[in-house]
């Protein structure tokens, strides 16, 4: 009997979500699990062990009609100070986090960090991710956003992806199945579980010199004094000015709302002093929209996501 029909099996006799293997907790506060440290409860946070786990889980909240979400590193995401009624499923275990090279290709697990990606690309002498490193978040988050840096995303050096469905099935995707855009991809409905990436032989020197270079930039131009969620909105599409630069031209750095305010060094963060509320981050972040539409004449897109 396959483990897709053994779980189903086991699901249908009634089996209850706190008996999967792994770790479920329930009534879980999301505040250390997102990286601006903010937000009220979730239903429940569970962290399977392996790939017959999850099953478990996706088929369990498909017949008790609970939502499910994946959480990666908690970067660029809010949640909201009441809590969700939704399940979230952070693929920490080590069998997420495997990654296996073979000649110029990295296969690995949705739940691997991307500084841990970036660190096996380069003893490999593969070169390609530089671009990633310091993004605070994993694989599986960095695909669901086509994160990305220095005029490149992660898109452009996948080659294929591995997820499963909410029937609990798996399902690999191409890139036009994917459906890439800026900060944005199609895969909806699914789990991400596993992706090959397509890389380059290099000189190791070479990759560890461009990798410094950008962890310097890194550290020059963003804030990492105060948690935060990373940049809060899309860069404009056919504008010359980046978000930033249209959130300092309207002088708002330092513009504050409680604890939550504009950084002072990268005007497209927002920094939690201390004690802020998903409530001051949203108003803030509406009061950012309301000048820069006034000012600027451009309507600012979130890259955040606010869970409810």
């Amino acid at each position: 009997m396959s483990i897709y029909k053994q779980v189903c099996k086991k699901t249908i006799q009634g089996k209850a979500f706190s008996d999967l293997a792994g770790i479920f907790s329930q009534r879980v506060e999301m505040r250390p699990y997102v990286t601006m440290r903010i937000g009220g409860p979730a239903k429940a946070l569970y962290i399977p062990k392996q790939m017959s786990d999850l099953i478990g889980l996706i088929l369990l909240c498909k017949r008790y009609r609970t939502s499910l979400l994946p959480l990666g590193n908690g970067s660029n995401m809010i949640v909201s100070d009441k809590g969700t009624r939704k399940i979230f499923v952070k693929l920490g275990a080590p069998f997420f986090k495997k990654a296996v090279v073979r000649g110029q290709e990295i296969t690995c697990g949705a739940g691997l960090s991307l500084n841990r990606f970036c660190d096996i690309a380069e003893k490999n002498s593969l070169s390609g991710a530089e671009f990633l490193v310091g993004i605070p978040g994993t694989i599986g988050g960095a695909i669901i956003q086509n994160a990305g840096a220095h005029k490149k995303e992660i898109s452009g050096i996948l080659k294929q992806i591995r997820c499963i469905d909410l029937s609990g099935n798996l399902v690999t995707l191409d890139l036009k199945e994917a459906d890439f855009g800026y900060r944005f991809s199609g895969i909806k409905g699914l789990l991400i579980v596993s992706a090959t990436f397509a890389l380059k032989k290099s000189n190791r020197a070479i990759i560890q010199e461009r990798t410094i270079r950008h962890i310097e930039a890194r550290l020059s131009t963003q804030d990492y004094t105060a948690p935060s969620a990373g940049c809060v909105f899309k860069n404009p599409a056919n504008k010359k000015s980046s978000a930033g630069a249209l959130i300092d031209k309207c002088g708002l750095k330092g513009a504050r709302i409680g604890d939550a305010m504009v950084s002072h060094k990268h005007a497209n963060f927002i920094v939690n002093k201390g004690k802020a509320t998903a409530k001051d981050v949203l108003e803030l972040i509406q009061l950012i929209k309301k000048k820069v539409g006034t000012e600027e004449g451009v309507i600012l897109e979130q890259e955040i996501e606010v869970i409810v």
